[in-house]
């Protein structure tokens, strides 16, 4: 131990050693020198060392104090089998803890004097090359494993290796460096340390995964036996602000959200992924649903539009899509959105072939159509609270009653049946905002619920598979911020409307020797908007003024308008 750590010390750096003990809470600044020699045995003790016996109740936290006080740059513990559970969880609290560079060793019984790092490509990886090679120099050999699918598969090894030293900020002539060609990563590893007298195998630490795990787990115990045996260690580089932060979140949301357990996992997984696939019932449903939608709204109920969302099976797929992108699930998400694909194109021929029918009839837009043609940036809330209750919900069975409710909440189908109606009919324009409505609610339920289960603790396996997962919640993100301009615009614009068409109402009644005291906006009767105008006079207002209020309103909005006006009288002394 004292080997490795005079090593990564450097020469001309600071070496300070600590040993702890359970007791009370007591710091001792420096060793007696009988223990100094004993601990440390024959040769000269390095300039500059430091001694620290450290007796403490809670072990992790005493240790994280001295840590934040000294401020070092590298901490490194020791773990052995032999150590009591209550060290082995001060080393992972330490871990996730402090904030300068961590290094985990486990000693093996050899005694080489090289170095092996695996250059996995993560950030631990690279910061613990630099940290290395600035202690070891050549003894430090960078090794990269590139898969055998091509002839030219070395050189692309050796270009990937150049990159990540750059990356890594090490110099190629500083350490030793390997790229090989193996189909296998770890057998790889075990070749080369059986082809030379490694002394340590270091590795980039996982960000989500357990220190203890990655020794024990990836490194068997016969590496480290035999006078052979090798040293491992586990090193994760200092954090930064931002993964504090990131951190504190996380382990927040772990200790007051409920995670899902083994037994829930299994049961959502099942189930989406049978329930999000299209099929013979999943086309079934959609005609259904929007044939009812596409009823209600030529029929101006919304009685039976609430009736068919809770026939449509979109909302499975859409949850489904916010799954595979928390997961890294490739062929999940391909399922979720050739079902939503499908069921989009379908539903849309359905109901244009409804809108068809309605414009043979004679029938035109009614209040239920224009009400889904004019989203704002209130339905884009509504959809992504749906995404994370829906998500919710689904993945605890015993609260799947409130699904429901969630459907009449993101109303999916309507919006679809309302811009293939009103294509057949001719009115671009609410089909356009039907059709924006729809997409917001798509992008919003898929992130929504894509947050809920990561909060609720759903992880993917493989970090490399999850970058078109990654990309994917980025462009969905990006989409998000991109349909926030124009429906927040419509709130804007229309707010800034009625008070640019009130001053006009009320420079109107000037002329009539009335004042306008409230517009309101009421709900559309007949496909048309109306506007109740309400005017101080000491008398009726004429059919005049009432027919000048009619010609403002009808130059200054966008859409059919009619104009109430009432009349309060009043008493001037």
């Amino acid at each position: 131990m004292k080997r490795w750590c005079v090593r990564f010390a450097g020469e001309g750096g600071k070496l300070g050693l600590l040993r702890v003990e359970e007791g009370h809470s007591k710091l001792t600044e420096q060793w007696s020198e009988e223990d100094v020699h004993a601990w440390w045995g024959e040769g000269g003790v390095p300039e500059g060392s430091e001694f620290g016996m450290l007796e403490a109740v809670n072990v992790s936290k005493s240790i994280h104090a001295v840590v934040k006080e000294r401020k070092p740059d590298l901490l490194v513990l020791q773990d052995r089998i032999s150590h009591p559970e209550v060290y082995r969880k001060a080393i992972q609290y330490l871990v996730d803890e402090v904030d300068c560079a961590v290094m985990v060793m486990r000693l093996g019984e050899g005694a080489g004097e090289r170095v092996l790092l695996p250059c996995a490509g993560g950030p631990h990886s690279r910061r613990g090359l630099k940290i290395a090679a600035d202690a070891l120099g050549r003894n430090l050999t960078a090794f990269l494993v590139e898969p055998d699918v091509d002839e030219v598969s070395r050189e692309v090894g050796e270009m990937q290796l150049a990159r990540f030293l750059k990356k890594s900020g090490v110099k190629e002539d500083v350490v030793s460096t390997k790229a090989v060609v193996h189909s296998d990563v770890f057998e790889a590893i075990h070749e080369e340390i059986h082809s030379e007298s490694y002394g340590m195998l270091l590795i980039g630490a996982s960000g989500a995964g357990s220190i203890r795990k990655k020794l024990f787990g990836t490194v068997p115990d016969r590496l480290m036996r035999g006078d052979e045996g090798m040293s491992v260690g586990i090193i994760r580089g200092e954090r930064s602000t931002k993964h504090q932060l990131r951190n504190r979140l996380e382990r927040m949301m772990m200790l007051s959200i409920p995670q899902l357990k083994r037994s829930e996992r299994v049961l959502l997984f099942d189930e989406v992924e049978d329930k999000a696939r299209w099929s013979f019932d999943f086309a079934a449903l959609m005609a259904l649903s929007t044939g009812i939608a596409s009823l209600g709204l030529l029929a101006n109920s919304g009685a039976v539009v609430i009736g068919a969302m809770l026939v449509a099976p979109l909302m499975t797929p859409l949850l489904g899509g916010g799954l595979s992108v928390v997961q890294g699930n490739w062929p999940l998400w391909k399922n979720c959105q050739k079902a939503v694909g499908l069921g989009f194109l379908f539903a849309l021929s359905v109901a244009f072939g409804f809108g068809v029918f309605a414009r043979f009839l004679g029938l035109g837009l009614t209040d239920e159509l224009l009400a889904r043609g004019a989203p704002s940036i209130l339905d884009l809330g509504v959809a992504f609270i749906s995404g994370i209750a829906a998500s919710y919900c689904l993945a605890r069975p015993k609260l799947s009653g409130a699904l429901a409710g969630v459907a009449i909440a993101a109303a999916l189908v309507p919006p679809i049946a309302t811009v293939g109606i009103c294509l057949a009919l001719q009115k671009f324009e609410v089909s356009q905002g039907a059709a924006i409505l729809f997409g917001t609610n798509v992008v919003a339920i898929v992130l929504g619920s894509a947050a809920n289960f990561f909060m609720a603790g759903i992880r993917g396996r493989s970090s490399s598979s999850a970058a078109w997962a990654k990309r994917t919640a980025i462009v969905f993100t990006l989409c998000l911020v991109g349909l926030m301009v124009p429906l927040s615009s419509a709130i804007v614009n229309k707010i800034a409307g009625d008070a640019d068409l009130t001053n006009r109402f009320g420079r109107t009644a000037e002329n009539y020797g009335v004042r306008v005291n409230q517009v309101r906006r009421l709900t559309p009767s007949d496909g048309q908007q109306v506007l109740e105008i309400t005017v101080d006079a000491t008398k009726k207002v004429s059919k005049d003024c009432v027919s000048d209020f009619q010609n403002e309103a009808n130059l200054h909005t966008n859409q059919p308008v009619k104009v109430r006006v009432i009349t309060r009288l009043v008493t001037e002394l």
